[in-house]
C-alpha cells in the first residue's frame, strides 16, 4: 500500500478499514486545518496516520476519503543518533463513511 501511497501525493482517494486501537510508532505532521489526529489500520494490514477536522468515531470499517500528503522526519526512537531521515504516506481526510 505505501508504495501505491507514494504515487498518489496530492491525489484524492479512498481508503477502507479501521481506526486503530493499537497505534504503531510514525511520524506526525501538525495540520491547522485537520487537527483531529487517529491512528488508521487498511485492510491489507499496513497502518497510516489520518488527520481530520472531527474525531472519526466509527466503530467498525470505514471508508475514508482525502488527500494523499508526504510527511518527512528523522526518527523518534529514544536513543537513536542517526541522520536518517524516514518518509511516510499519510492522509488529510475530507470525508468519510461508517460501515457495519
Amino acid at each position: 500500500m505505501f508504495i501505491e501511497l507514494q504515487k498518489l501525493v496530492g491525489k484524492k482517494i479512498d481508503i477502507i478499514g479501521k481506526i486503530s486501537e493499537i497505534p504503531w510508532q510514525h511520524l506526525i505532521e501538525f495540520s491547522d486545518s485537520h487537527k483531529i489526529i487517529q491512528y488508521f489500520d487498511l485492510e491489507s494490514g499496513d497502518q497510516i496516520v489520518v488527520y481530520s477536522q472531527d474525531s472519526i468515531d466509527c466503530q467498525n470499517t470505514v471508508k475514508l476519503s482525502g488527500e494523499v500528503i508526504k510527511v518527512i522526519g528523522k526518527s523518534k526512537r529514544p536513543g537513536n543518533v542517526s541522520d536518517s531521515v524516514f518518509i511516510e504516506y499519510q492522509l488529510l481526510v475530507d470525508d468519510w463513511e461508517c460501515f457495519n
